[in-house]
């Protein structure tokens, strides 16, 4: 049966280039040095046979290893120096590094590239690989992954994006041979693929699996919804079978349960090839997938031979049908409007090494919004962050990293569709993001063979590219009948002009989508702009996307490409766009427009890097949520408000509630029909309490600011509790228990029964570097990410160094 064995732990680790092992070798498995075992541990550098050792002794002398260097080049000292760490996965070495003021890595988070090598050793049981096929599996290494083992190269893998696997079956060493070693060097200095912040290092797990010779293929194996009906749903169910052994095997049956109904084939199968089976059934009263209610179902595949069972796979899938129409998207035949945020894959504290706890705080913090729609940008969406989309119910357009159609571009594409077509949170596939060569001839024919590889592929998902569109919206017509759909970036914005419009007057028939919006500059906690200090106004920022410094009001780019406000007028006078994509949930690093150094992250978030939410996250809420809420902005200190000369400011109101009032220490500043966007005040400042009261029908809400004293305190709230990590939200607070959303004082925190994998605050312009230990308040809070020992409840300590004073 299938078995799986995690090599998370215990890595060894050098951040900077060493003598790099041999690719190509005289004699097999004879690379030596670090790619096998050193002095102190168990085994050969070179496992070799009596006639070998005979014929080594006999070349130089009686000395056997001198015999290896001569013969085979083995390198026969190899030494783990003080520079080598060890570390766990996941790893993010560039996380660690310090912050440089260099123009060139600006957009890429002003962390340097560097080389890093990652050595493990491992040791096998005869037991695990009798009879087994056995594959080492990287689920992301960012970025040119350089692989060796045991003296053996085993290859390269280009892409940061992507997961890949070398079969390893003969050459792991067990029992007797001694221990496994394991050697990855990891390349970024040899070109980026995004220009944000990517990372560096083994990011994801790696693992061993042990599979039988004669298995389920899981690439070929997927289950498709072709109809559904008011009581019914059909199913095409495809079932791959690979016979990796070295001999035909008869009397073989694989059987497949699914949705409580049975079927089974009887075949033969020659040595080392591959076959499938397809069948239709019908699901009678079936649950369906959906945003509401995600049903997801498990069919069970067994292998038999002989009559006993050699293999079982499960495979999760849901049962829905999609389409997308001039008139938007169908789930299940119902239209949905796509609700959504484009997001990266880092988050502060620990840039790209995230968990499966972080992805899920990151969902539920998106639904808790309203968001239903998911876009990763610009890369393959990871196995983990599938699952979990599958399982809350968030549609999920997948995206292809870059329109090539390079060998190796085309068998990633096909791999990553493969094994992510079994997911039914995968409704759309989109192939290429802003590419320059876009509506072109050249483009045309690359689009033609990608689009190619993915119908064949699959039949379960839409396929759209993110365009940018010119002002008088010039479109190459038969690259764009690539597409099932036709995605627009920004068609809200004024600096693209009327170019989407242009192109729906000359093409009625084409299914638009906004797949990138907004892109609004915004601090969190801060509602005036300071350049110096790379902060933006919540209100709106006067510095621009695409001119220099401060700016008036109305010119490009200003306050960002466009206004929250904008894409929802948009939408809302355009409907047949079927929904939207914000630009981005969170705040990434790297790409810190509208500021150069020492800006570090976007601003572009509707929450910070954390997820702490900035004051936007209640106006989509507002628009997208259909639970009474109200918000009201801004804090009420006046250290960071702007005051008119007789001392008044703007309160500004977010809330689905049809009637809302504004109060300053319980007195009445009016009922309002609340705004179609938000509901404004120009209200005299007044120390004390600012509360905002919305209605609807027999309920009440509110939202409150206090008036705070300076920094006395900080309070522990744990924010998300995972299965393996947590979340602590620090705020700080006055004498009176009050929070105070100006403090930027530095908290030493401490953890019992954990690990703190992570500290971080949001700031855009937080230089201090990577810290487990201490860091400064960001408009009054910070966040502490926790590792959990096993069986123990962690317990976060915290001491305030400046207190009454910042």
């Amino acid at each position: 049966m299938r078995t799986k064995q995690l090599l998370n732990e215990g890595w060894q680790f050098h951040l900077g280039a060493i003598e790099e092992p041999m690719k190509t070798v005289r004699k097999a498995a004879a690379i030596g040095g670090l790619t096998a075992p050193l002095t102190n541990e168990e085994g050969e550098v070179v496992l070799t046979g009596a006639g070998g050792e005979h014929f080594l002794r006999l070349i130089a002398q009686g000395e056997r290893d001198k015999g290896l260097e001569i013969l085979a080049g083995t390198k026969l000292t190899g030494s783990i120096a003080e520079k080598w760490t060890m570390v766990d996965l996941p790893h993010d070495w560039k996380n660690e590094l310090l912050y440089v003021n260099e123009p060139a890595l600006l957009m890429s988070g002003s962390k340097p590239d560097g080389i890093g090598y990652y050595r493990k050793t491992f040791t096998l049981d005869e037991e695990q690989v009798a009879d087994k096929q056995v594959f080492i599996h990287f689920m992301g290494v960012m970025r040119m992954a350089s692989v060796w083992l045991n003296g053996v190269f085993l290859g390269d893998h280009y892409s940061g994006y992507s997961d890949f696997s070398f079969d390893i079956t003969e050459l792991v060493r067990y029992g007797e041979e001694g221990t496994n070693v394991l050697l990855v060097k990891v390349d970024t200095t040899t070109g980026a693929e995004g220009w944000w912040y990517e990372g560096a290092g083994i990011y994801k797990e790696v693992f061993l699996e042990f599979l039988p010779e004669i298995r389920i293929d899981r690439l070929e194996t997927f289950i498709e919804t072709t109809a559904i009906t008011e009581h019914q749903a059909q199913l095409k169910i495809t079932l791959g079978v690979t016979n990796q052994s070295f001999i035909d095997q008869r009397n073989l049956r694989v059987r497949a349960s699914v949705v409580g109904q049975t079927e089974g084939f009887d075949f033969t199968l020659e040595a080392l090839t591959t076959t499938d089976f397809t069948y239709s059934q019908t699901v009678s009263e079936p649950k369906l997938w959906s945003v509401q209610s995600p049903h997801l179902y498990t069919a069970e595949i067994q292998l038999l031979l002989e009559n006993q069972v050699v293999d079982i796979y499960r495979q999760t899938f849901g049962i829905r049908t999609i389409d997308y129409t001039t008139t938007g998207f169908y789930l299940n035949g119902q239209r949905t409007e796509l609700r959504g945020v484009c997001e990266h894959q880092d988050f502060g504290g620990v840039g790209v090494a995230l968990n499966k706890d972080i992805l899920r705080y990151k969902l539920l913090k998106m639904k808790e919004m309203g968001v239903n729609a998911y876009r990763s940008a610009h890369h393959f969406a990871s196995k983990e962050l599938l699952e979990l989309c599958d399982e809350l119910g968030m549609i999920v357009m997948n995206e292809n990293r870059i329109l090539e159609s390079s060998e190796w571009r085309v068998a990633e594409l096909e791999k990553m569709v493969k094994q992510t077509r079994n997911h039914p949170s995968v409704c759309f596939w989109s192939l290429c993001n802003e590419e320059v060569i876009g509506n072109t001839p050249l483009a045309d024919r690359i689009a033609r063979r990608l689009t190619a590889v993915l119908r064949k592929a699959t039949t379960q998902s839409l396929i759209v590219s993110a365009e940018l569109l010119n002002p008088e919206g010039v479109v190459n017509e038969s690259y764009m009948s690539n597409f099932d759909i036709k995605g627009v970036n920004y068609p809200e914005a004024g600096v693209n002009g009327t170019g989407l419009i242009a192109v729906k007057e000359k093409h009625p028939k084409y299914a638009y989508l906004s797949t990138e919006s907004a892109s609004y500059f915004s601090t969190r906690g801060k509602y005036k702009d300071a350049g110096e200090n790379c902060q933006t106004s919540n209100f709106g920022s006067l510095y621009s996307m695409v001119l220099p410094g401060e700016r008036k009001r109305g010119e490009p780019g200003v306050g960002g490409t466009a206004y929250p406000e904008e894409v929802m007028q948009f939408l809302e006078k355009y409907p047949f766009m079927g929904g939207v994509f914000l630009w981005t949930f969170m705040d990434y690093y790297g790409e810190p427009a509208p500021f150069s150094w020492p800006g570090i992250s976007s601003q572009f978030g509707i929450t910070d890097t954390v997820g702490f939410e900035k004051d936007y996250f209640y106006y989509y809420q507002s628009k997208w949520s259909a639970t009474p809420m109200i918000h009201v902005m801004p804090h009420w200190n006046i250290e960071g408000l702007i005051l008119t000369e007789d001392g008044r400011t703007e309160v500004r109101v977010f809330s689905n509630c049809p009637e809302v009032e504004l109060f300053i220490n319980e007195k009445s500043y009016g009922k309002k029909q609340a705004g179609k966007e938000y509901t404004t005040w120009q209200v005299p400042f007044e120390a004390g309490c600012l509360k905002a009261v919305g209605y609807a029908a027999n309920q009440r809400v509110e939202d409150f600011r206090i008036t705070s004293g300076r920094i006395a305190d900080v309070t522990i709230n744990e924010r998300y509790s995972g299965e393996k990590y947590r979340l602590f939200e620090i705020n700080g607070v006055d004498r009176a228990g009050n929070f105070v959303p100006t403090a930027e004082s530095e908290v030493v925190v401490s953890v019992s029964g954990g690990t703190i994998i992570g500290l971080a605050n949001g700031n855009p312009a937080d230089l201090s570097g990577y810290n487990i230990q201490e860091k400064c308040l960001f408009s009054g809070k910070l966040m502490v990410i926790v590792q959990e020992d096993e069986g123990i409840e962690p317990e976060l300590s915290t001491w305030l160094k400046v207190s009454d004073n910042k």
